[in-house]
């Protein structure tokens, strides 16, 4: 009995998730109206009710499932190497894999808190890194920024162009420009 209704929930929360995502790529998260996102996904509003209040609810979910997925991800790369390249390969495939919530979070219509998170996530780790390689703290925040300024504006092109270039050839575009300007700026030292 457990099973089939872990499974029955399963299957409501893959249709709630895939409705809500459907409907971002039209309009934001605080637009969409607990009613149309029942309708979408084909389930009755008590439904929805039994496992979320609203669907910024059900956004945060999806939004701290990959958070968690990305910080697993990332915590597998050995940052004392220093290998840019695979902590870029990383990010990009994890982004990649889930290109369906990828799409609408870095779309208009996203969350720009989501992106602050894991812009978050990635600073002291990233900056730590360079700290001991020899740049002070404010010459790693602002070098951190700068990349992650360009990564992200080169990311949310890639998203929104239907991911035309492969994510291998993206890591090591990526991985190139970073390494260019941080390199710079260690060998200062």
């Amino acid at each position: 009995m457990s099973e089939k209704t872990d499974a029955r929930i399963a299957k409501t929360t893959d249709k709630l998730r895939k409705a809500l995502l459907e409907l971002m790529t039209a309009q934001p998260v605080d637009s969409i109206t607990v009613t149309s996102l029942c309708k979408a996904a084909g389930i009755n509003r008590n439904t929805f009710y039994a496992h979320y209040n609203e669907p910024v609810d059900l956004l945060n979910e999806i939004e701290n499932g990959l958070l968690s997925i990305m910080w697993n991800t990332l915590s597998q790369v050995d940052a004392s190497m220093l290998d840019i390249k695979a902590f870029v390969r990383s990010i990009i495939h994890t982004i990649a894999s889930y290109k369906d919530v990828c799409y609408v979070i870095l779309s208009d219509h996203g969350n720009r808190h989501f992106v602050s998170q894991i812009v978050d996530m990635l600073h002291d780790k990233t900056t730590g890194i360079w700290i001991q390689k020899g740049m002070t703290e404010e010459e790693a925040d602002v070098t951190y920024h700068y990349c992650v300024a360009g990564a992200l504006g080169v990311i949310e092109n890639w998203v929104k162009s239907g991911y035309k270039i492969g994510s291998d050839e993206l890591a090591d575009m990526l991985s190139d420009l970073i390494e260019s300007g941080q390199i710079r700026n260690i060998s200062r030292y």
